[in-house]
C-alpha cells in the first residue's frame, strides 16, 4: 500500500529509530514536524528536501514509494519542486526532477507529460554558451498550443516557458491573453498573469524593446496588491524603473531598482536577487 507524505516521513524516521525532533533537526520546529506527520500541515518541497538530505535519504527512494492515488498533491509537488529549484538557482536539483518523476508512481501519461515540463525547466535556465535543444522547445509549444484555450493550466505552462519563446511571439501570445481576461481575477489568476507580465517585461528589457512596457506595468499596477503577490509586484517595480533608468538615465530610477533587489533578497530569494542585479548591471 503507498503512503502519504507525512506516512512516508514517519516510516523513514521509525526506520532510523529517530525521535521528532531529531529527524527535524533545525529544518522545522519539532512540533511543526509532528503536524507534517499527522498530515494536519503540509511541508514545501524545499523544506522536503531538506528533511530527506539531513536524514540521508535518496530523493528517488522516497518518491518511489509516494502515494499514486494522491495524484494532485504529487504533481503539486514537483511542480513547486520546480519552481524553488529555478527561482534558487539550484541547477542539481532541477536536473533530477526528471528521474524523480520517472521513479515515481505517477501514471505513465501524466509521467511522461511531467518530464517533459521539467525538461523545459531546464532548457530555460540554460547559458548562452550552452546547445539549446531545438526538437525540445518545439515540443514543449506544441504541448502548450494543444490545449484547447487559455485556462489556467494553459496560462501556467505558457508562464514558466516564456523564456523558451521569441520576444515578437511572447508580445503577440501576450496581446492575445490580456484581451481574454478582465477583472475581477481569481487568486490564483493575479498570480499567473502577473508572472506572465514579469515574463514578457523581462524578454522586452533583454533585447532593449521599450514599445508596450507602460502598457503591461499599468496592467499590473490595476492588480490589488496582497501578500501572496509581494515577490511579483516588486518584480514588476523592478522592470518599470529599470526601463524609465534605461531611457533616461536618471539616478533615481536606478536606487529603486537596487531597492527593489534588496527587497527580494530579504525575501529569502537571495539568487534570483544576484540575478536581478546582474540583470541591472548588464
Amino acid at each position: 500500500m503507498m503512503m502519504k507524505i507525512g506516512e512516508l516521513l514517519q516510516k523513514f524516521r521509525l526506520e532510523q529509530g529517530k525521535t521528532r525532533k531529531e529527524f527535524a533537526s533545525d529544518v522545522v520546529s519539532p512540533s511543526y514536524y509532528c503536524k507534517i506527520e499527522k498530515g494536519s500541515h503540509r511541508v514545501s518541497a524545499e523544506d522536503l528536501i531538506e528533511l530527506l538530505k539531513r536524514n540521508n535519504i535518496r530523493l528517488s527512494d522516497f518518491f518511489g514509494m509516494f502515494d499514486s492515488q494522491d495524484l494532485a498533491k504529487q504533481l503539486n509537488l514537483f511542480h513547486e519542486m520546480m519552481i524553488n529549484a529555478h527561482y534558487n538557482d539550484d541547477r542539481k536539483t532541477l536536473e533530477k526532477i526528471p528521474e524523480l518523476i520517472q521513479k515515481s508512481q505517477l501514471p505513465e501519461k501524466i509521467k511522461k507529460e511531467q518530464v517533459l515540463i521539467a525538461r523545459g525547466w531546464i532548457e530555460t535556465v540554460k547559458k548562452s554558451t550552452e546547445p539549446v535543444n531545438w526538437k525540445l522547445r518545439e515540443q514543449l509549444r506544441e504541448k502548450v498550443f494543444n490545449l484547447p484555450n487559455w485556462n489556467e493550466e494553459k496560462l501556467t505552462l505558457f508562464c514558466n516557458l516564456m523564456p523558451l519563446y521569441d520576444c515578437f511571439s511572447v508580445n503577440l501570445i501576450v496581446q492575445d491573453i490580456l484581451k481574454e481576461y478582465k477583472p475581477p481575477f481569481s487568486k490564483e489568476l493575479k498570480r499567473i498573469l502577473l508572472g506572465i507580465i514579469c515574463n514578457n517585461l523581462f524578454l522586452k528589457l533583454k533585447i532593449g524593446e521599450y514599445e508596450g512596457i507602460d502598457k503591461l506595468v499599468s496592467i499590473a499596477d490595476a492588480i490589488p496588491s496582497s501578500p501572496d503577490l509581494v515577490f511579483y509586484k516588486n518584480s514588476v517595480i523592478f522592470y518599470k524603473n529599470l526601463a524609465l533608468y534605461k531611457s533616461s538615465n536618471a539616478t533615481k530610477y536606478l536606487k529603486k531598482c537596487q531597492k527593489a533587489i534588496e527587497i527580494c533578497a530579504w525575501l529569502g530569494m537571495e539568487a534570483y536577487a544576484q540575478h536581478m542585479s546582474e540583470f541591472l548591471e548588464g
